[in-house]
């Protein structure tokens, strides 16, 4: 149970008598400016009572002096009736809270003083739960910052197996010709065709094929690099960037891609946009792949208006069903099979989309399919 410690500053007889009489009270007393210090800055004070009829102090600038150092710390002074009116102004003026007329009345004294300690318990528990509550939400924001640190890892990984699946695609039909001309240098040996020739020309296709390759490997290498700097940078060409990605594979499977998009500069983050917009592009191909849609086609329409530059994926896919509708957007969540992906294309996306480029990425099911719609402010158009 809290005790309170009051300092009394008076020779007030009936004044020390009802201080006695208060319950889970510590009461100090001085009678000059010295003790007084020496009391403030040893013992933690939750009111102070002040004579302004001391003989030893001059009350009024003590008591300005006190709320000055001490602002937190309240002061009750106590005057007699003598110019009563004077005293109440003087008194006031240096800022205490309240006062008490002599000769004091018992119940008016021990009633304001016992709602002085309740307010003061109140004001000391509020402090604590606001500390509590400050405690909570740096935790709070710590283990969001862990989370998006292990999101943020999370969703480079998942963006390094595309980009690997992507280099697999485009590497499969090249290694199988290399190998095609590897074997056949062995039947050209058996059937006496083998000579300086067929050898030079079996040689120049295969490095032919490899430096292809390895041009490849370049370009995606450019396309991935992380640009921490924001800038301004054609929509047009990061569009077109990402679907020449993505476009192999699109092609391999039959799906047509449809681009409309008007030459408009935006600040962001062009190869974190251009990922965005194949992560869209890759989530519409297995969709149409997975429910074996006939004429599969992707649309992408890219307009201005208003100061905003809008973004449309669309595909004829069937939708997204309804009761997933809501939960598209939340990390982790996927409708594929355990183990194939992270579920985090559309979160990473939504969070880039909205948070660091202050646009908006939206989902509706719209014309037998998915539509997603990106919007960020522009420039100008170019």
């Amino acid at each position: 149970m809290t005790t309170h410690n009051i300092l009394s500053v008076s020779e007030d007889a009936q004044l020390v008598s009802l201080l006695s009489r208060l319950e889970r009270c510590h009461i100090l007393k001085a009678s000059t400016a010295a003790q007084l210090n020496t009391i403030l800055a040893e013992e933690a004070i939750d009111i102070i009572l002040l004579d302004l009829q001391s003989p030893q102090i001059n009350a009024l600038e003590l008591a300005a002096l006190l709320v000055s150092k001490t602002p937190a710390i309240p002061v009750v002074f106590l005057t007699d009736s003598f110019k009563l009116y004077d005293f109440l102004h003087a008194g006031y003026k240096t800022g205490a809270i309240d006062h008490l007329t002599k000769p004091i009345d018992e119940n008016q004294f021990l009633n304001r003083i016992n709602l002085y300690l309740m307010l003061f318990d109140k004001e000391k528990m509020l402090r604590q739960l606001n500390n509590t509550l400050q405690l909570r939400v740096e935790e709070q924001l710590e283990q969001h910052r862990q989370k998006d640190c292990i999101l943020s890892h999370q969703a480079r990984l998942a963006s390094m197996g595309e980009l690997i699946g992507q280099i697999a695609h485009h590497w499969r039909q090249p290694i199988n010709t290399v190998g095609l001309v590897i074997q056949d240098i062995l039947d050209a040996y058996d059937f006496k065709e083998l000579d300086r020739q067929y050898i030079s020309d079996s040689v120049n296709k295969c490095m032919e094929i490899l430096e292809k390759m390895s041009n490849t490997i370049d370009e995606f290498r450019r396309s991935y690099k992380t640009d921490a700097l924001k800038g301004r940078f054609s929509l047009k060409d990061a569009i077109e960037k990402a679907v020449a990605s993505i476009e192999p594979i699109l092609s391999d499977n039959c799906i047509a891609i449809m681009v409309n998009a008007v030459n408009a500069e935006i600040t962001g983050y062009p190869v974190e946009f251009g990922r965005v917009i194949v992560s869209l592009l890759s989530n519409a191909k297995d969709a149409l792949i997975e429910k074996g849609i006939r004429n599969p086609v992707i649309k992408i329409e890219a307009s201005v208006a208003d100061g905003q530059a809008a973004i449309v994926v669309a595909d004829n896919a069937g939708g997204v069903p309804r009761e997933i509708e809501g939960r598209i957007f939340d990390p982790y969540f996927t409708t594929k099979e355990d183990g194939r992906v992270t579920g985090l294309g559309l979160y990473t996306s939504k969070h880039l989309i909205e948070r660091c480029m202050g646009g908006a990425l939206s989902f509706k099911n719209a014309d037998g399919g998915a539509v997603f719609t990106i919007t960020v402010p522009i420039g100008r158009q170019v």
